[in-house]
C-alpha cells in the first residue's frame, strides 16, 4: 500500500474496489486481448504470447469488434496511448482507434519504436525525452487539452498502456535509490519446497541459492521503482480532468493484465502460474454515481472489463461477449436489500465463478500425453492389454520385459530396453558395444573382450585396405566437384566429412561466370576462398566408377552427415584443384577445414551451455548486462527456468459466501484443489480429500465454461441453482400475497 499512495488515494478513497475478486489469465497478449474484447481466449484464440497475437486472425475477426470500435461509431473521440499487443509490428493502426501512439513489440522504456497516428518514431534513451511511461503521461495529457479544446461537445474515451513494472525494468532517476531493502515479496509461498502434491513444473524447482534470493530482492526493488512514474502518471490525469472541469463526468479504471511472482514455490521470476498472485490483480473503478471508499468482494474477471466500457457509454452491450458489465452490480451494491452479508445479490444473479485458461494444446503435445497414459496403463495391466496393443508396442513391451534386454549391451545381446527423457521404455540394437573380430580355420566368431583369450590371426576391417583408402581419397576430390558436403582425409587413416554444406551464393554465382569464361580452362584462383569450393551443379566428369563401401563405412558415413554414395574419378582428376598429390591437397585445404570445424564445435558447445535448458522447462540466462540503468546486477550469470511445455490448464475460480476455491485441470491430467479458507497461500494441494462427485460437478462446469460463446452461456451456468431458489422464494411470495388479498376481501364482505 506504501508504493503507489496516490494512485490508491485517487482510486480506492473516491471509488469502489473489487478486492481479491479480480481474476485475470496470467498472460499478456491472452489477457490483453480479452480485455479489448470482452471474450475468453477459446473465444479470441490467442493463447500465448505469439501465436496469434496481432496476427492476421485477430486482426481481421476479433480487432473490428473491440470496445474501441463501438465507442468510435457511436462518436467517441478514442485514444491509445502505449502498448498495444507483444507481437504488434507497427504498419497499421488498429480500427476504432482516432489517436494512436502504440509502442511496436514488446516492453521498452528506452531505444524503442512507436506507431505514431500511422508514422513510425525512433526515439533513444534521453530520459527527458524518451522515458516511455513519461510519454504516454505526456501525449495523454495533450489528448484530453486537445479534445476540449477542438471538440468541446464530444464524449472521449482514453487507454493509457504502461509496460511498469514488466522487464526490463528500467526506472525513472529520481527513484532509482528507493525500496533499498523492500521483502514484501517473501510471502509463505516464496521459496517453498514442499511441492510434491503440485504440478510438473513445480516439482522440478529446486531451493533458490543466495544468488537467486538476491536476484528476487532486486528485481522486487527495481518493479517498485518503476511504478513510481506510474503512480505520478495517475495524479498527471486526474488533476488535468480537474483543470477542464471534466472529473465528475469521467470514469477512470485502474487495473492490470496479470500478476507476477518472485521466488514462490522456488520459481525466481515469471507469470503464468495459477495461483492468485498471478491470476489476481487490481481493479479499481471511479466515477459518477459510484459510492467512495467501497469495496465489493464478488467474482469479476478481465472479460468483463469491454462490456463494463460500453454500459458506461450508454451502448448495448454485444451478444457475443462473454463478460457481463459491471456497472449493474455497482449501482446495486447501493441498495441494502441487495447485500447480503458482503456479497451483492442483483436482481439477475451474478455468477461466483470465473474461467482461467492458460496455453493452447498443440496436436504433439496431445500425441506425448496420450502416449504416456497409454504406457503407464500398460505398465499396471500389460498382461491383460497385452491383445489389443500395436504390434511395435507389443514388441518393446516383450523385449523390455526380459531381464537379459538390460543395458548395456553384452555378448550375443541383440535388443536393449533403456528409458528415454520422459522415462518411457525404449529399444535399440546392440552394434556398438566393445568387441572383436576373430577368425580360426573353421568359421568367424565373435568374442567378448572379458573372454581370455589370445587370438593368433585378426580379420581386417574393409575400411583399412589401400586400395578402398585410395577410393575414399577419390571419393573425397569428387563430392568437392559434385558441390557436396566437404570431406577431408585424417592421417589416422580414416576421412570425416561436415554435417552442413555451407555455399555463398555471390561466390558461386562468381564461379559459374568464370567457368562459363574460361571454358576448358583446368586451373583456376582459388585465393579468395575461404571455406567451400562451389561449382555450377551440372559440372561433372566423364570417366566414373561406382564402389560400394561396406555396411558399416555406411552406417560411419550416416552419422558423419556425408553421402558418399556417389561416382568417383581416377585420381589424376586431383590435379583438377591445383594440387599435384594428395599430401598438397591436405595441406592446402584440409588444415584450415578441421580449424573451422574445431571453432564451429567450440560455438556449438558454448551455445548449448549458455541456453542453460533443461528437459522440458523454458530457463534463460541473467548476466550484468541486462539492467542498463541503477541499481545495476553485479553478481554475475544466473540461470533460471519460468514455464513449461505441461504447465497448460484450465481453472475455475470460485468466491461466493460459502466457498473459496481454485480447481485446475492440467494438459497432462493433473487436478489440484486448493481452499483458501484453511490455506490463503496455496501452500498445500487438498484434491484427494475432495469429494468424487463434487470433482464430477467441477469437471463438468469447466468443460461447459470452456465450450461457451457469448454472454448468455458464459454467465448461465451458475445461475441454474439460483434462479431455482429466486423462483421458489417468488412463488411463495406471491402465494402469501394471494391469501393476503384473499383473507382481507373476506373481512371487507
Amino acid at each position: 500500500m506504501t508504493t503507489m499512495t496516490k494512485t490508491l488515494k485517487i482510486m480506492g478513497q473516491e471509488g469502489i474496489h473489487f478486492n481479491n475478486s479480480f481474476v485475470s489469465t496470467p498472460m499478456c497478449c491472452p489477457s490483453r486481448s480479452s480485455l479489448l474484447t470482452g471474450l475468453f481466449p477459446h473465444n479470441h484464440h490467442v493463447y500465448t504470447n505469439n501465436d496469434n497475437c496481432s496476427g492476421t486472425e485477430w486482426q481481421r475477426e476479433h480487432e473490428p469488434r473491440t470496445f474501441a470500435k463501438y465507442l468510435s461509431d457511436a462518436g467517441y473521440r478514442t485514444g491509445f496511448f502505449g502498448k498495444y499487443l507483444n507481437e504488434y509490428n507497427g504498419t497499421y493502426i488498429p480500427p476504432g482507434w482516432r489517436e494512436w501512439v502504440g509502442l511496436v513489440k514488446n516492453s521498452r522504456f528506452y531505444n524503442y519504436t512507436l506507431n505514431f497516428n500511422g508514422q513510425k518514431v525512433r526515439h533513444d534513451d534521453n530520459y527527458y525525452q524518451d522515458y516511455f511511461t513519461d510519454l504516454i503521461g505526456n501525449d495523454s495529457i495533450t489528448f484530453l487539452k486537445q479534445s476540449k479544446q477542438y471538440f468541446p461537445t464530444k464524449p472521449v474515451m482514453m487507454m493509457l498502456s504502461v509496460p511498469a513494472p514488466h522487464g526490463p525494468e528500467d526506472s525513472a532517476p529520481q527513484y532509482q535509490h528507493m525500496f533499498e531493502n523492500n521483502t514484501l515479496h517473501r510471502t509463505p509461498s516464496w521459496n517453498y519446497m514442499n511441492n510434491s502434491d503440485k504440478q510438473w513444473l513445480l516439482q522440478e524447482m529446486k531451493t533458490l541459492d543466495p544468488t537467486g534470493i538476491a536476484f528476487t530482492d532486486m528485481l522486487q526493488r527495481k518493479r517498485l521503482q518503476t511504478l513510481q512514474s506510474v503512480d505520478s502518471l495517475v495524479e498527471k490525469v486526474y488533476y488535468q480532468l480537474r483543470l477542464l472541469r471534466e472529473l465528475d463526468n469521467t470514469y477512470i479504471i485502474y487495473t492490470s493484465d496479470h500478476g507476477y511472482h518472485l521466488g514462490q514455490f522456488g520459481i525466481a521470476k515469471g507469470k503464468a502460474l495459477p495461483y492468485d498472485f498471478d491470476i489476481r490483480v487490481p481493479l479499481y473503478i471511479r466515477g459518477p454515481g459510484i459510492l467512495r471508499d467501497t469495496k465489493i468482494p464478488n467474482a469479476v474477471g478481465n472479460v468483463d472489463i469491454a462490456p463494463t466500457i460500453l454500459d458506461m457509454a450508454g451502448l448495448e452491450v454485444p451478444e457475443h461477449m462473454d463478460g457481463r458489465s459491471l456497472l449493474k452490480l455497482i449501482k446495486d451494491h447501493k441498495q441494502e436489500n441487495n447485500v447480503e452479508g458482503r456479497f451483492v445479490k442483483p436482481r439477475r444473479p451474478w455468477r461466483d465463478t470465473v474461467l482461467i485458461e492458460r496455453g493452447k494444446v498443440t496436436v504433439k503435445m496431445l500425441k506425448g500425453i496420450f502416449k504416456a497414459q497409454d504406457e503407464k496403463l500398460l505398465s499396471e495391466q500389460g498382461e491383460v492389454l497385452m491383445p489389443f496393443v500395436d504390434q511395435k508396442t507389443r514388441k518393446t513391451m516383450r523385449i523390455c520385459a526380459d531381464p537379459e534386454n538390460a543395458p548395456p549391451c553384452k555378448y550375443e545381446q541383440k535388443w536393449v530396453c533403456f528409458k528415454d527423457h520422459r522415462d518411457r521404455n525404449r529399444i535399440k540394437k546392440c552394434r556398438n558395444y566393445n568387441r572383436t573380430i576373430i577368425a580360426t580355420n573353421d568359421h568367424i566368431f565373435q568374442k567378448d573382450e572379458g573372454f581370455n583369450f589370445k587370438p593368433t590371426f585378426f580379420r581386417k576391417k574393409r575400411s583399412l585396405y589401400d586400395e578402398e583408402l585410395s577410393l575414399k581419397k577419390k571419393l573425397i576430390a569428387q563430392q568437392l566437384t559434385m558441390n557436396r558436403q566437404r570431406c577431408r582425409y585424417l592421417p589416422n587413416n580414416t576421412f570425416t566429412c561436415d554435417k552442413e554444406l555451407r555455399i555463398r551464393k555471390q561466390m558461386k554465382k562468381q564461379r559459374r561466370l568464370t567457368y562459363e569464361d574460361k571454358n576448358d580452362s583446368d586451373e583456376f584462383d582459388y585465393a579468395d576462398n575461404d571455406d567451400t569450393i562451389d561449382y555450377d551443379e551440372s559440372f561433372s566428369l566423364d570417366h566414373t566408377d561406382s564402389v560400394d563401401l561396406g555396411r558399416e563405412e555406411e552406417e560411419q558415413e550416416e552419422d558423419d552427415g556425408c553421402d558418399c554414395d556417389v561416382a568417383i574419378d581416377e585420381l589424376d582428376e586431383l590435379r583438377k584443384f591445383g594440387a599435384d598429390s594428395l599430401e598438397e591437397y591436405d595441406d592446402e585445404f584440409g588444415n584450415s577445414m578441421e580449424e573451422d570445424d574445431d571453432q564451429e564445435g567450440q560455438f556449438r558447445k558454448k551455445g548449448k551451455k549458455s541456453s542453460c535448458n533443461h528437459d522440458n522447462l523454458k530457463c534463460s540466462i541473467h548476466d550484468n548486462d541486462h539492467w542498463q540503468t541503477p541499481p545495476r546486477w553485479t553478481l554475475g550469470p544466473y540461470c533460471f527456468c519460468t514455464n513449461a511445455e505441461k504447465n497448460t490448464y484450465w481453472c475455475l475460480r470460485t468466491v461466493n459466501e460459502t466457498h473459496n476455491f481454485l480447481y485446475c485441470e492440467f494438459v497432462d491430467s493433473f487436478l489440484a484443489f486448493y481452499d483458501f479458507t484453511t490455506d490463503p497461500h496455496q501452500l498445500h494441494n487438498v484434491i484427494k480429500s475432495v469429494d468424487f462427485g463434487v470433482m464430477e460437478q467441477l469437471h463438468e462446469e469447466l468443460v461447459m465454461l470452456r465450450r461457451c460463446q457469448g454472454g448468455k452461456q458464459c454467465n448461465k451456468i451458475r445461475e441454474k441453482g439460483e434462479n431455482k431458489r429466486r423462483r421458489r422464494r417468488r412463488k411463495v411470495r406471491r402465494g402469501h400475497r394471494n391469501r393476503s388479498r384473499r383473507h382481507n376481501t373476506r373481512s371487507y364482505i
